[in-house]
């Protein structure tokens, strides 16, 4: 995969470098290591007693191109994954060559983004503008008895580990290091290191050395957006056509038909899956079920068998002598340290994208389920995950609109700003976690927010959260067991095999379509209506959703209080994976397979369409119309919370059940409204080409009804104090076990009103920000003149209707402190509603064109507001002392804000 980062020169200096010395004298008490009777791409010794490596170099070293690939082996929650994971700043596997100066050789990372492809004059030109770059530099200790150079090459790894895994070997005592691997084959070498951190804890490290097999035969293949491949890409300076000089080659394997005359042929070569050891065997059919998905793909381009999997197994030694680290190999990788995510990046050679070796790292939490939910993290991340990065920044500006300070808890948000200004700034290292998430959850979550793509993945931590959901429906007695799936054979970890089953699969699928170059498509889970999904029709037959790389949520539906129930989890790859399988690696013309990606069944969107006005194109939702997906959440959250202190704690448990159980909820109902709000202002999108057979407009605004069924579920679902389920039964239940060994991090008393008003600002965020206004701006142009539109100064009054619907009956009854005219949620959520509306009329900076229009709108919004506080007033003859001081003080607040506002110039 190409660089995405930048890459340190280490510099030479002090006094001068000593000589080479004659290789017996610098060889004494080494041993060489031997792992084949070929030869090797180096020649290695070893001295065990301080953990000393030398290397010859073959004679043709400086003509050799290869790669390294650093892997963290040990001492990490991470373990296991790429070391570009520990740091924003770090070598991913790249392209890397020696050259010789002297007695020095340096390590180099050849200029691959930018070059050319034209005549000599262009190449020369290129060339001589972007210009490679040294890493690093070793002296040449000796000369080996193949007549190449030696290096040690413990010292060049060591030294400059920095470059390669960044903060995980900050502060390390090198000097204290064993060798825990080292090998040597005829095309790479593998080195391991184990040595104490900073900390003190031993870490270990791995290097993985070595030139990967070019296929003669491979024609690289030009990406195509209609379809989600990953690609490598680079600049070529020759491409002078008025056109992108971006050349984008996708990622995929080589495969061939090991008999090219024959419709259906095994491979000449198949790609291989070695399951690791450390996969307990409960689960091992799932996860080989999960990657052998896929071979029926293959079949659509004559190919049986493509895929095959081996199980590695420390008691009968079955491949046991083969490392994951080794990158002439792919694993599917099994750990338990609740790193908090699922991984599943491809190494591909960079100029033409070839896949080589490829690995997953599963994480044994998925199916343990957050029970505690992390919830100040999870409500945040519902609230913020289909936020585009411009606007994440803009929130982070103005932390009174963001969810990220608003849901957390009051003690933590100094914390979180601090962390946005880092994050801002490029310094998030050494940052604490906030007491409320556990250092591995905040790892993974500073992890995430760096967005690389085609690596990172979060399916397993919300599908994590979904375990943790089911384990919550079968206590509740929501998700009834037969009597036959409650026998010990049929349950794994206290769930029904036939739930967590199929929902490691789906994990696995998705996880291997990475691997075999398929990006995420958000499109996938809209295929088929939320009623057809839960048919009888589809249950065990057709897959929930197109394709299994798009984030599908566990389908628990509740209808009447009666469990609906169609398959859980994606039961197979879709027909969107079949598809995209056959465009890249059909042997005929992929154009004419592209161009059948107008059939619904095709749709595709990438990860960056979770940022799209697309509502179809979002994460964690299901069905064609997602609004339906949001109801019945909402549905099965009206279920569930009655049943919460009679079936969900048990006799002899903590109460503490009940909060973790009632909070689970309260994400559940976010995430509706969330799901909702993406359809207001917004826009079906498609990347389909002028000529497409059944091609639409790439930009169809959403239908209108469908906006304001969105709109007046938001403002239901958030902005009524009936839709929380606060009854004060279940309030004095919500305590807190608050272990010393978890940091004492969680308040005593849940905190009714903080959490109450972080999910309202939250809400109204979602409905009043400058992505969601100016795209119902620009969709009301997209409409035609004739024709209704939603537009701002309806999102303004609906608002308005919904937060102060008390004022039109003010004067209807008898009010006190105990039976307020205005309940103290909704006097928080009207103070939120006029401050916002102050910051929007004093000309608060909203980028954008929206801004000048929403400023009048605001002001306007201001003296309605300000009229019907006045009238409810004069209607009420005695009113409680709550409700007087509140609209006194907002009426106040009120004409000073726009007394204010109109010194300002528009």
């Amino acid at each position: 995969m190409r660089s995405i980062v930048a890459l340190g020169v280490m510099a030479v200096t002090g006094a001068a470098l000593a000589a080479p010395q004659p290789f017996e004298k610098v060889s004494k008490d080494y041993e060489r290591v031997v792992s084949t009777a070929d030869s090797s791409l180096y020649t290695l010794w070893t001295r065990e007693k301080d953990g000393q490596v030398l290397a010859e170099l073959p004679r043709n070293f400086e003509s050799q191109k290869f790669y390294l690939v650093p892997t963290v082996a040990g001492g990490s929650e991470q373990t296991g994954v790429y070391s570009i994971w520990h740091d924003s700043v770090g070598i991913p596997s790249r392209q890397l060559y020696w050259k010789r100066y002297g007695d020095q050789l340096a390590l180099i990372a050849p200029n691959l983004d930018i070059r050319s492809t034209g005549d000599a004059e262009s190449k020369q030109a290129t060339e001589r503008v972007y210009t490679d770059q040294v890493i690093l530099t070793t002296p040449v200790v000796s000369k080996g008895p193949g007549g190449g150079p030696v290096i040690d090459l413990d010292s060049v790894l060591l030294d400059n580990a920095g470059k390669f895994f960044g903060r995980f070997v900050r502060g390390a005592n090198f000097k204290l290091r064993t060798i825990t691997t080292a090998k040597a084959f005829p095309n790479n070498v593998e080195l391991g290191f184990e040595f104490p951190q900073a900390s003190g804890r031993l870490g270990q490290i791995r290097y993985s050395i070595g030139m990967p097999a070019k296929s003669a035969a491979y024609k690289p293949r030009e990406a195509d957006r209609r379809v989600g491949i990953y690609y490598v890409d680079w600049t070529d300076r020759s491409k002078n056509d008025g056109e992108s000089q971006k050349r984008r080659y996708v990622t995929r394997w080589h495969l061939e038909k090991a008999d090219p005359s024959l419709k259906m042929s095994p491979p000449k070569k198949p790609i291989v899956y070695y399951i690791e050891h450390t996969t307990p065997i409960r689960y091992r059919r799932w996860v080989r079920d999960g990657i052998l998905a896929w071979n029926k793909a293959f079949e659509n381009v004559g190919i049986v068998g493509a895929i095959e999997v081996r199980q590695q197994d420390a008691r009968t030694g079955a491949y046991m002598d083969i490392d994951p680290e080794d990158i002439r190999y792919s694993f599917v990788r099994w750990t338990n340290s609740h790193m908090g995510f699922a991984i599943g990046p491809v190494h591909a050679h960079v100029d033409t994208g070839e896949i080589y070796e490829a690995d997953i790292v599963m994480d044994e939490v998925f199916l343990v389920g957050w029970a505690n939910s992390y919830f100040q993290t999870q409500l945040a991340s519902v609230a913020m995950h289909d936020i585009d990065p411009g606007l994440a920044d803009w929130l982070a500006a103005n932390p009174g609109w963001d969810p990220r300070y608003r849901l957390a808890e009051p003690a933590d948000r100094q914390r979180v700003r601090a962390y946005q200004r880092a994050l801002a700034a490029g310094e998030v290292a050494g940052l604490e976690a906030p007491p409320t998430m556990r250092p591995e959850v905040w790892s993974a979550h500073l992890t995430g927010l760096r967005r690389l793509p085609g690596v990172y993945c979060t399916y397993m931590p919300g599908k994590s959260n979904d375990v943790g959901l089911m384990r919550a429906a079968i206590e509740l007695g929501v998700a009834r067991l037969d009597e036959d799936e409650s026998d010990e054979g049929s349950m794994l970890d206290g769930l029904p095999e036939d739930f967590i089953g199929p929902m490691l699969k789906d994990v696995i699928m998705h996880e291997v379509g990475h691997t075999l170059g398929l990006m995420h498509n958000w499109k996938g889970s809209s295929l088929h209506g939320f009623d057809e999904i839960n048919s009888a029709e589809m249950k065990g037959r057709i897959p929930l959703s197109s394709t299994v790389m798009d984030y599908m949520p566990t389908n628990i539906v509740v209808e009447d209080g009666e469990l609906i129930q169609g398959d859980w989890a994606p039961i197979d790859i879709g027909a969107y994976d079949h598809w995209a399988i056959e465009w890249a690696y059909t042997f005929d013309d992929p154009a004419e397979v592209a161009k059948r990606g107008t059939e619904p069944e095709h749709a595709f969107t990438a990860e960056d369409g979770a940022f799209s006005p697309d509502p179809r194109a979002k994460t964690w939702d299901l069905g064609a119309n997602s609004i339906d997906h949001a109801a019945a959440q909402i549905a099965l959250v009206e279920h569930v919370r009655p049943r919460i202190l009679d079936k969900g704690v048990k006799d002899g448990q903590s109460w503490q059940k009940a909060r973790q159980l009632f909070q689970q909820t309260l994400s559940l109902q976010l995430s509706a409204v969330s799901k909702a709000s993406g359809w207001i202002g917004g826009a079906h999108i498609t990347k389909a080409r002028k000529g497409d057979p059944g091609a639409r407009d790439p930009i169809v605004p959403v239908d209108l009804e469908q906006q304001r069924r969105a709109l007046a579920f938001v403002l239901q679902h958030a902005f009524h104090d009936e839709a929380f389920g606060l009854e004060p039964e279940i309030l004095a239940k919500l305590g807190s076990d608050n272990w010393y060994d978890e940091g004492y991090g969680t308040s005593h008393d849940w905190p009714i009103h903080d959490q109450v008003l972080g999910i309202q600002a939250s809400a109204m965020t979602m409905l009043l920000n400058p992505t969601r206004l100016r795209r119902v701006q620009d969709n009301e142009l997209r409409v035609a003149p004739q024709a209704d539109a939603l537009t701002v100064p309806e999102i303004l009054n609906a608002i308005r209707g919904a937060v102060w619907s008390e004022l039109a009956s003010a004067g209807d009854g008898a009010y006190s402190e105990r039976k307020p005219l205005v309940s103290s949620l909704r006097r928080n959520l009207q103070s939120e509603h006029v401050g916002r509306l102050i910051d929007l009329a004093r000309g608060m900076n909203w980028p954008g064109a929206s801004g000048r229009d929403l400023r009048k709108l605001a002001r306007q919004e201001l003296r309605l507001l300000h009229a019907e506080i006045e009238a409810a007033s004069a209607a009420v003859e005695d009113l409680d002392r709550y409700s007087g001081a509140h609209l006194e003080d907002l009426s106040e607040r009120i004409e000073k804000a726009l007394a204010a506002a109109y010194l300002l110039s528009d």
